[in-house]
């Protein structure tokens, strides 16, 4: 039966790092998206400037963003609009928001301006035209927002305790991208923008919105108050993010782009190869990583968060956070002369929990720039699958006891294996997880259990005789063309070692959570606050400086953000 916690003391193997509970373990890097955006922003010198600001004095109306890049204008669009508190909902079948947006190609003009202020704030039911990136929407945060615009409209400073609680002014409901809903697909995106990596311009805009909550917030309480209403200070805002709400319809992205995701664990695991062979290690240098891992204990200490698995995981990675503190206290006090950073992550591996290895490694990788910097501008490959005509049946077997092991070993006759099943809701298009022995609907199964198929496979072909063994694949696939998929699926992967979840995503007790914070590691979402066991929400940017005050020294310094980080 699949457990709902994390593997303690655990040697971490090839076969592992994609298995549910370790995705479910990742922290953002200097390779997260966010990260190599903002990189990119100071590298070529980016310029943001509010070329429209109509908002009337409850900060109801359109805000315009422009952003100069030395290829192309972007124009990131803000709408904002009454709506009742009843009618407030991070669900993604909500159909009305406090705040819609798009990332447009290009300057804004009037008939455009008028085009969009028409759709966007429809979202989903509006009309998209291929000038526009992104589409997303994002509401108050009901705890927080009306709090801060009655402090600073009688001139008080906002309690940062507040704010690492709640950890944003809006959240988001979606972040649409890539050709969804009529918008720019990635392969003409990445052609005829800046941002040819993946998730780049989702990144910009949600950075952009960040900023504009803070000027939403400010706006609404001037008017309040025009006498007293004071700014957020840098060292207390800074400590904002951009919520996120995410649920199930992220989930299903790592098993339907597999080489993607194989590229985005490579490059990771590139990273630390090159530095595990480094054989000198500075005393400067180990002692940042030492000041990180205290970082890393004191952002964990702040998380706020009411599930009790995240509790656990948590508590479990601040003990081990304080024994490896310790154990390179100790390596600093003796000698570096013999230390080498394979030898730490491989004691990590064998001591502590998945959250800690993470950690170091990612704590690790902050110290090579010069290492991790170039591979994270190389992050985005193609999805195309391919039938090997000539391999033989005989050959695509011993790929699936090699790569499939996991999948063999699982009883697909029993219930508990086979519980759930996947489907694309009808209203919102959006992926959904139906119990497939209480719930009608699973005729509508989207093929996402990649374990079970393979299976399946495998004993149709041990069923038959063996001369189908001699078959090239051609010959075997004009007799069963019912498993092309498959098979196309299995011979590719078999040349992308990290495309593939080795884990039975149909069990009764996955925790699809555990994808969905895989994927936000890589777009470098923090604090991760678990809602059940199929959503949760996060935040984007939280200590990242705003744009007015980035530059080249402050732009790496806002990963784990604590409370003390501004002071």
């Amino acid at each position: 039966m699949m457990k709902k916690t994390s593997h303690i003391n655990k040697k971490t193997t090839l076969k592992d790092i994609m298995t549910l509970e370790r995705m479910g373990a990742r922290y953002p890097s200097r390779l997260s998206f966010s990260r190599s955006m903002l990189r990119a922003m100071v590298r070529e010198k980016w310029r943001i400037k509010t070329v429209i600001f109509d908002l009337d004095k409850e900060g109801y109306g359109s805000v315009v963003y422009e952003v100069t890049t030395p290829k192309q204008i972007y124009s990131l669009l803000c709408f904002s609009q009454y709506l009742d508190d009843k009618e407030r909902s991070d669900r993604v079948i909500a159909d009305k928001w406090d705040t819609a947006y798009t990332l447009h190609i290009g300057k804004i003009s009037k008939l455009e301006f008028k085009r969009l202020k028409k759709n966007i704030p429809l979202q989903e039911a509006g009309r998209n035209s291929p000038k526009e990136l992104i589409l997303s929407r994002a509401n108050k945060s009901v705890r927080l927002f009306e709090k801060v615009v009655d402090c600073l409209s009688k001139g008080n400073q906002p309690d940062i305790n507040d704010f690492n609680k709640v950890g944003y002014l809006l959240r988001t409901t979606a972040v649409y991208g890539s050709g969804k809903f009529g918008l720019s697909d990635f392969s003409r995106t990445k052609v005829v923008t800046n941002f040819n990596q993946p998730f780049r311009a989702e990144m910009l805009a949600v950075y952009i919105i960040r900023e504009f909550s803070i000027h939403l917030v400010e706006h609404i309480a001037y008017n309040r108050n025009p006498k007293k209403a004071v700014k957020i200070k840098n060292k207390i805002k800074q400590h904002l993010g951009i919520g996120n709400s995410t649920g199930l319809g992220m989930a299903p992205f790592i098993i339907k782009h597999p080489k993607l995701i194989h590229k985005w664990i490579r490059q990771f695991e590139k990273t630390l190869m090159k530095i595990k062979i480094i054989k000198s290690i500075k005393n400067s240098s180990f002692n940042k990583f030492i000041i990180l891992l205290e970082k890393s204990k004191t952002y964990l200490s702040e998380v706020d968060t009411n599930d009790k698995i995240q509790k656990i995981k948590n508590k479990k990675t601040l003990e081990d956070l304080i024994l490896i503190i310790k154990h390179c206290k100790k390596i600093r006090k003796n000698s570096l002369n013999n230390f080498n950073w394979a030898k730490l992550i491989k004691y990590a591996e064998k001591n502590y929990c998945y959250d800690l290895q993470e950690i170091v490694k990612v704590q690790i990788i902050e110290l090579y720039p010069n290492i991790a910097d170039k591979l994270a501008e190389d992050m985005s490959m193609g999805d195309d699958q391919y039938i090997k005509h000539n391999m033989l049946v005989s050959d695509l077997l011993n790929i699936i006891r090699k790569n499939y092991d996991w999948a063999l070993k699982t009883n697909f006759k029993t219930k508990i294996n086979t519980y759930l099943f996947w489907y694309v809701s009808k209203e919102k298009l959006e992926p959904r997880l139906g119990e497939r022995y209480n719930e009608k609907g699973s005729e509508l199964e989207q093929p996402l259990g990649i374990g079970r198929m393979v299976n399946e496979l495998y004993e149709f072909i041990n069923k038959k005789n063996k001369k189908i063994l001699k078959l090239n694949i051609i010959k075997f696939l004009i007799l069963y063309p019912q498993f092309r998929g498959i098979i196309r699926r299995i011979q590719t992967l078999s040349d992308y070692k990290y495309g593939e979840v080795k884990d039975n995503i149909l069990h009764k007790n996955v925790l699809p959570i555990d994808m969905l914070r895989f994927k936000l590691s890589f777009f470098g979402a923090s604090r991760y606050d678990p809602k059940s066991d199929r959503w949760l929400r996060v935040s984007f940017f939280a200590g990242a400086p705003y744009y007015q005050n980035l530059n080249k020294k402050n732009v790496e310094q806002w990963g784990f953000s604590t409370m003390n980080s501004y002071k």
